[in-house]
């Protein structure tokens, strides 16, 4: 099985191929569903597709907004350029717009975004004969439905999402964003009405009520976070051919810390056969990144996992994402670190290194300020300092490990 992992920008697309990503995903200027926020500009694109590229690792180009006709002419002159630029695939949800990629390029391999809702076989059947590769088969399956496709239309590769944030909406389709602040999520500019706090308002009376009786209100809409991290043998036994992780808006950290995760298991999976087991650190770890109540959503009816969490929406979040590194000096001692959050003198901290299966830790015992070699108490984002250590690494330090540091919240 594939692992494919977002790439919001080009700094997250890095952190994924780093952590161990098959291929990853990206947004085709203003024409994905993520749009502006993780819109590649062609440059940006050439330069993630050769980082990837160099790293054995896949591209694939996001262009499964709902278009109109006047999007049409930009969307394809942007298309024609990233072939050009050697994306690996392009990830639809428009017929007309698939109709005019195989026009175009009839070599570049198509996969159907889950917007298009694909959820029976016939309906696979039908896309194959319109020259799709690969279907990102709707969320609302179960992994029997999945297999039967698998098994009714083996020649289809077939993609599934096993983690990350979820859409109330029937395969995202949600009007919900549209109809209350005029931003469309089949657009690319979902503002997330689902996750608000709702009342209930009586016409012929002032007060409002809570749809439950409970003070802060509730949150009906609000979908759980998607882990399938303790599934991977009935994943692989449904005959998925791709893993796919939500996350194009997360930061770095979070790509890289679940990709990791994704990707021990797979290999252990792979290596183990009918012996694998899952290792408990992957729950913690994935615990450690921020999410929601994790849910295994549709796949597993028999389950009975809630998919909903009415209690309030927001994250769960026990480590922030502090720096990066941009070299370690053995011989000194020390860490050169690009911030992304507070850090303070005495801070126990941890760092995800490509290059080191395990988790490992640093205590800070002084941070000097590169620009001016002065001492500080503290470092914070867009400073470029130096943690001296109190103790010696046992390893080297990989340039562009992340850094961690447990939430004070």
């Amino acid at each position: 099985m594939e692992l494919l992992a977002p790439a919001g920008n080009l700094e997250k697309l890095k952190s994924a191929v780093r952590f161990g990503a098959d291929a990853v995903y990206c947004g085709a200027g203003a024409f994905s569903l993520r749009a502006p926020e993780t819109s590649f500009s062609l440059d940006q694109l050439a330069a993630g597709v050769h980082f990837s590229h160099n790293h054995g690792c896949r591209v694939y180009l996001a262009m499964n907004i709902f278009a109109f006709d006047e999007d049409f002419a930009e969307m394809i002159a942007y298309f024609k350029q990233a072939v050009q630029l050697g994306v690996d695939a392009v990830i639809v949800s428009d017929p007309g717009l698939l109709a005019q990629i195989r026009r175009i390029t009839p070599d570049i391999k198509i996969h159907l975004s889950t917007q298009a809702n694909t959820t029976n076989s016939e309906s696979v059947k039908f896309w194959q004969d319109q020259g799709v590769n690969r279907i990102v088969v709707a969320r609302e399956l179960s992994l029997e439905q999945i297999k039967t496709i698998k098994n009714n239309v083996p020649a289809m590769e077939l993609e599934v999402f096993v983690h990350g944030a979820m859409c109330i909406a029937y395969s995202g389709r949600c009007l919900l964003s549209k109809f209350l602040n005029n931003r469309s999520a089949n657009r690319g500019h979902c503002t997330q009405p689902c996750r608000w706090e709702y009342r209930l308002k009586e016409t012929l009376r002032e007060e409002e009520q809570t749809i439950h009786e409970d003070a802060r209100g509730t949150y009906i809409l609000n979908s759980r976070d998607l882990c399938m991290i303790e599934h991977m043998p009935a994943l692989a036994e449904a005959g998925v051919d791709s893993l796919k992780i939500e996350g194009r808006m997360k930061t770095a950290y979070y790509v890289a810390a679940v990709t990791r995760v994704y990707r021990a298991a797979l290999d252990s999976l792979h290596k183990q056969g009918s012996a694998y087991s899952i290792k408990p650190v992957w729950v913690e770890e994935l615990a450690k990144v921020s999410h929601r109540p994790y849910t295994s959503g549709f796949y597993l009816p028999e389950l009975g996992d809630e998919t909903e969490y009415t209690t309030d929406s927001s994250y769960i979040r026990g480590y922030d994402f502090v720096g990066t590194v941009t070299s370690h000096n053995v011989e000194e001692n020390r860490l050169r670190v690009s911030a992304r959050n507070r850090i303070i003198v005495g801070d126990f901290l941890e760092i995800l290194d490509p290059q080191h299966p395990e988790v490992l830790m640093i205590k800070v015992n002084r941070i000097i300020a590169v620009e001016t070699g002065d001492d500080l108490d503290a470092a914070h984002n867009g400073y470029l300092v130096d943690l001296c250590l109190a103790e010696k690494s046992a390893v080297p330090i990989s340039k562009d490990a992340i850094i961690r540091n447990k939430s004070e919240i």
